[in-house]
Parts: C-alpha cells; structure tokens; sequence
C-alpha cells in the first residue's frame, strides 16, 4: 500500500541519516585525534637534536618568547625542517587519497603508479646529464611528474580510463624510468650518484624557509581546487554511469581529480 511504502522510504531516510552522522562524528574524532598527535609529534622534533630544549620553551618561543639562542634554532633551523616535513606529508597524503579512491584502489599511490618515478627521473636526468641544481631541479622534478602523469593516463585511455588498467600502465612506465634513473647512476661518477641517491632517499638537511614558501604556495592553489574538484567523488565511486545519471561528467571529473593529484605528488617530490 502506498502509506506502507512511504513509512518504509522514510524510516530508510532516517537510518541513512545516522550512519551518516555517526560517520560524520568518527571522522571528526579522528581527525582532532590525529591532529593532536601530529602537533605534539611536531613540537618533540622542534625540542630534540644536538641541543635539547624542553618543550615549554619550545611552546613559549613559537608564541613569541623564548631566549634569543633558543629562538634562533627553533625558529631559523628546526621549524622549517618541520614544517616542510609536514606540508609534504600532507601532500603525498591528499595525492594518495585522490588515486586510490578515484581508482578504487588500494595500490594507486603515486609512487606505485610511476607518478614519483617521472619526478624522480627528470631529476637525475637534469642534475647528471645537464648539471642543474637548486630551484631549477625542483621545477625539473614537477615536470617530470606532469609529463609521466600525462603518459600514464594516455596510454590507459581506451574510451575511458579503468582504474585498474592505469595501474597496471603506471606500474610499467614506473618500472621503466626507475630503470633509466639507475642506469644514469651506474654511468656517473662516485660524487654525482651520491648527490643523485641523496636527492632519491629525500633528506630535510640544511632546508630552510626557502623550501617552505614555496611549497606552502603550492598548496594554497592545490588543495582548494583537488577539494572542489573532489566534489563529484562519492558519485564516481557508484561507477560512471550512476555518476552520469546523477548529472556529473564522469570522465572529466575523474580527469581533474588525478591531474591534481599528480601535481600534489609533484610538488610534493620536487620539495
């Protein structure tokens, strides 16, 4: 009877409204969880080191106080080794949340599907073959990272992209460049494979809020735009033609969505 199916629609509404309060609360709750932890991870690093300062002072100088000699290596040697530590972080992070849940998959990181690997080969490549350093080595590394991005995608266009066949493409074109970037070590000298397996590894040595600016830039553009871009992401997880039924151009949304998350990885490995 009518009455009985709308009383059913309706308790159906309610119980999906309070899974999605209850998720809403536990989303919260890890994540003031998660940011309490990072901010005391984050104050413990500014404290440690060859000179131990307590926390306390450590608060009490980020607040603007604080003696000059503790203020000079929090503020001018630690804090930006953190900061930029986080910010990455925070950038593979995001990355890594748009590709796995775009792609429905659990391996689509960006160092996996060969994103980390493009950056990582320009790099080589730039600082061995044409001797560049500094900012022009970072700018090599983004664009290594938006060119294997590109590659990666094209080469799973079969009128579409399956989340699926750009990983396995990515894992190919991943294995490839690691390949080159080995080879080019293989040939150099002692000193450059050095520099080059540094640059590898990653290191926040002797970083300081050179580094951090622009990064922080970065993302100030990045991270608004992957979140109105991700506005159509719970509709592409119900597949596309759900999502075309639900007005969202599945494709070109899918589209924006990874190339952000390739410049977030990009930025981020280019840090």
């Amino acid at each position: 009877p009518p009455r009985v199916c709308e009383a059913a629609l309706a308790e159906a509404a309610r119980a999906v409204a309070r899974v999605r309060r209850r998720g809403g609360r536990r989303s919260l709750l890890v994540g003031l969880a998660l940011a309490l932890a990072a901010f005391a991870v984050f104050a413990v690093s500014l404290s440690v080191g060859e000179m131990v300062i307590p926390v306390g002072d450590v608060l009490a100088t980020l607040f603007g106080g604080g003696e000059p000699g503790s203020r000079f290596v929090i503020l001018e040697l630690r804090l930006p080794r953190a900061l930029l530590a986080v910010l990455v972080g925070a950038g593979f992070g995001m990355a890594g949340g748009v590709f796995q849940t775009v792609l429905r998959n659990p391996l689509a990181s960006p160092d996996i599907i060969g994103i980390s690997s493009g950056a990582s080969a320009a790099a080589v490549t730039a600082s061995m073959v044409f001797a560049v350093s500094g900012l022009a080595l970072s700018a090599s590394a983004l664009a290594g990272a938006l060119v294997a991005g590109t590659l990666i995608y094209v080469l799973a266009w079969r009128k579409g992209v399956v989340g699926a066949r750009l990983v396995l493409v990515g894992l190919g074109v991943g294995c490839g460049l690691n390949s080159l970037v080995w080879y080019l070590m293989s040939r150099a000298e002692v000193t450059g494979a050095q520099n080059a397996l540094l640059w590898l590894t990653g290191s926040l040595n002797g970083r300081s809020w050179n580094q951090v600016w622009p990064q922080v830039t970065a993302l100030a553009v990045l991270v608004p735009l992957t979140l109105v871009a991700a506005r159509t992401l719970r509709a592409l997880q119900l597949g596309d033609d759900t999502a075309s039924g639900l007005g969202a151009r599945a494709e070109q949304s899918r589209l924006a969505l990874l190339a952000c998350g390739v410049a977030l990885a990009g930025v981020s490995t280019a840090a």
